[in-house]
């Protein structure tokens, strides 16, 4: 089995950031693309999983990063 590997405060910093980002993008794309597409769902689902994904990496931190 492999060990599972702490991240040092930059790694942890770099992975909000970029998390935070693709969260904003994602949003941006949502609002933009019409209701009647049905891509609209998977930009909510990858949102809600960008979204899970900030909220582990902010665990110990603030306890809503969004």
């Amino acid at each position: 089995m492999m060990g599972v590997e702490v991240l040092s405060d930059a790694e942890e910093e770099v992975l909000r950031r970029l998390a935070t980002r693709a969260l904003k993008d994602l949003d941006e794309a949502y609002r933009r693309m019409p209701d009647t597409n049905n891509g609209k769902t998977y930009l909510w689902r990858g949102r809600e999983r960008v979204r899970m994904m900030l909220a582990m990496i902010m665990k110990g931190g603030k306890e809503d990063a969004v």
